[in-house]
């Protein structure tokens, strides 16, 4: 016999979660929303676990023809332990923090996609070709700066302040990278093929990323500052607790939903 929390739809304990809502409190969502339908966790728990695997087979790809024509100087088994690596942080720090929420399966789609974009695109042989490298820069600064901007929102009392702050995080954080590439090749790593116009060229991608996933932040998260207030895990579950409908654009409250409704 299962039981569940009232608001909490059943099955809402995969990849480690707790059945504590976040607040005693249901928020509604605007008029364009779309309820999740059954089955929707399960089908991404799924998705979550087949992106993962699928990444991990790259990797191990990887370390094994690391010498091949296709995967030759491009430090691809460093590159294979980090695929491997970031895959878990999502799941890993769910569990270790307290007082765990929802699953943030979205986010944990989110961070592993890239990883899989740029793991596939190496293992066929399509890196370059396809120009994936600009794909990963763009889809990584957004969700850094989607993700940080929501967790700072809830300590901010305007959301333009949160996703300024989450944008310019996302762009330091790409700065930082470009920083230690430069210092591995001063350092004589090989194979990275770092010129001056792929550096500036990773920085405007990655700023635009910065500045879409600041903006759809903003768009999405509450205007209210006690919305905003329920904590980290409501914010990195994309303001909304399970059962709840979908907000295709905005939220309650949300920038979207007041120019929607008129400001009302």
């Amino acid at each position: 016999m299962t039981t569940t929390t009232p608001g909490r739809a059943p099955g809402d304990t995969a990849f480690g979660t707790s059945p504590v809502d976040d607040a005693p409190d249901r928020l509604s969502t605007a008029g364009l929303s779309v309820q999740p339908p059954p089955g929707l966790d399960r089908a991404l728990n799924v998705l979550i676990v087949a992106a993962k695997t699928a990444t991990i087979a790259c990797a191990v790809d990887a370390l094994i023809h690391a010498d091949s024509a296709r995967l030759r100087g491009k430090a691809i088994r460093t590159r294979a332990i980090g695929y491997t690596g970031a895959l878990f942080i999502v799941p890993v720090l769910w569990r270790l923090l307290p007082d765990r929420g929802r699953y943030p399966r979205g986010l944990d789609l989110a961070v592993t996609v890239p990883l899989l974009i740029d793991a596939g695109g190496n293992a066929l042989g399509l890196y370059e070709e396809a120009h994936l490298d600009d794909v990963v820069h763009f889809l990584n600064a957004a969700i850094v700066s989607g993700v940080a901007g929501a967790l700072f929102a809830t300590r901010t009392d305007e959301p333009w302040q949160a996703a300024l702050a989450g944008t310019g995080t996302a762009i330091a954080g790409e700065t930082a990278w470009e920083i230690a590439e430069w210092l591995a090749l001063k350092a004589g790593a090989d194979g990275m093929n770092l010129t001056y116009d792929d550096t500036m060229a990773d920085l405007t991608e990655s700023t635009l990323g910065a500045l879409v996933g600041g903006l759809v932040t903003w768009l999405r998260m509450p205007r209210s500052k006690a919305q905003r207030q329920h904590g980290w895990r409501h914010a990195v579950a994309g303001w909304r607790r399970a059962g709840e409908p979908m907000p295709l654009i905005g939220g309650q409250g949300s920038v979207v939903d007041r120019a929607i409704s008129g400001g009302r």
